[in-house]
């Protein structure tokens, strides 16, 4: 009776035992945030995606100080969401391959931001099906005729940022006209290195969009990594030794790979100006907010002449000073790049921006520079 008794209480401590190891191992994880933490560097630790953090915790750029508590998501539930939701797709993607079957005859139904043309449809009908105009109609399919031809699949609402095809004859300044786009903005937002154009060749006509969640995440990640980099310079000492050359190079450095997004002046997205700006503004210089208004100021020096964390100038989408970049030496010069999306590092000598050089000013004094800095010895 006693060896029972025994038994019995192993067997239901080993049931104790075995469900609170079950409720540990699915339980979600409370983590403190030290300093230097981002949620990359946290999701490493924990192996879990970033992201997941982040949604979790509906993180903000603003919100990833030192000692707030944060909840790291079980990666079993995580996994287990994530099959959920591709089986929940699956699903709706059986479904609708059902209802396609089954409603052949209304194939507007299939995809509701398209409508198969039919044997004597006319664009006018088409409009008043769907309650939209003629000449959206004509825009959303880059359409220059009424004409339609049966079996043509015909857009119905804008999908997606605007994007035109273009025909022969067409040129960068009709396109823009047509579409009442600005020229210059329109060379920026396709990264267009001259104004020749191949029929068939697709534009876009506006900024593809950034969703809430990408850009905050984005956001999150980019401050996060400069503002601890910055701090880990600042709390070494290793700015009162540098000169204003040296301090303003290392500032450039630390925000490296930053989103480049046209007109963005923050780290959800900076353009070339403003990410000059910005670098100057660390060591006490204000700065014009556009290429064009830097260009006007500092001191004018020749390109056999340039000298570390002088700006360098080129026109690249319009007639007048349009990009903008520090240079580092070594004929090398760090901007906030249309062309490369981010904060990236290029030669002068690269025949893109040789072309382009039109030139430099200098916003620092080297000679009082030099006469601050304490003598060697």
């Amino acid at each position: 009776m006693e060896v029972s008794m025994r038994s019995f209480s192993l067997m239901v401590a080993t049931l104790i035992l075995a469900v609170f190891v079950s409720t540990a191992v699915c339980a979600s994880t409370t983590y403190v945030i030290k300093k230097g933490d981002n949620p990359q560097t946290i999701g490493k630790k924990f192996k879990i995606n970033p992201r997941e953090i982040i949604s979790a915790n509906g993180l903000k750029a603003d919100s990833l100080k030192p000692g707030k508590r944060i909840t790291i998501p079980n990666k079993r539930e995580t996994i287990r969401k994530s099959q959920s939701v591709k089986g929940k797709k699956v699903t709706e993607s059986k479904n609708r391959k059902i209802t396609r079957g089954s409603v052949k005859s209304a194939s507007h139904r299939e995809d509701a931001s398209f409508h198969t043309v039919k044997k004597g449809e006319t664009l006018s009908a088409i409009a008043r099906k769907y309650s939209v105009s003629v000449s959206d109609l004509k825009e959303f399919n880059n359409l220059r005729s009424k004409k339609l031809r049966p079996g043509q699949k015909i857009a119905i609402k804008r999908v997606g940022p605007k994007t035109y095809t273009v025909r022969k004859a067409d040129n960068i300044n009709r396109i823009a006209k047509r579409f009442d786009v600005d020229v210059d903005e329109l060379r920026e937002i396709n990264g267009l290195d001259t104004d020749l154009l191949k029929t068939g060749q697709k534009l876009l006509l506006e900024s593809e969009p950034v969703t809430d969640d990408t850009r905050n995440y984005e956001a999150i990640l980019s401050q996060a990594h400069v503002e601890r980099e910055l701090e880990k310079t600042s709390e070494s000492g290793e700015l009162s030794e540098l000169g204003l050359q040296d301090r303003l190079i290392l500032f450039a450095k630390k925000m490296l790979d930053i989103p480049y997004r046209f007109g963005g002046n923050s780290l959800f997205g900076i353009d070339c100006s403003a990410y000059v700006k910005k670098v100057y503004s660390l060591i006490g210089v204000n700065l014009p907010r556009s290429a064009r208004e830097q260009f006007r100021e500092g001191k004018a020096v020749d390109g056999d002449e340039l000298s570390i964390g002088d700006l360098v100038f080129f026109k690249t989408y319009a007639s007048f000073p349009s990009h903008v970049g520090i240079y580092l030496g070594n004929n090398l010069f760090i901007h906030a790049s249309s062309r490369s999306r981010k904060v990236t590092i290029d030669s002068l000598e690269t025949p893109y921006y040789l072309k382009r050089f039109i030139g430099a000013k200098r916003f620092i004094d080297l000679k009082t520079e030099k006469e601050e800095q304490p003598d060697e010895g």
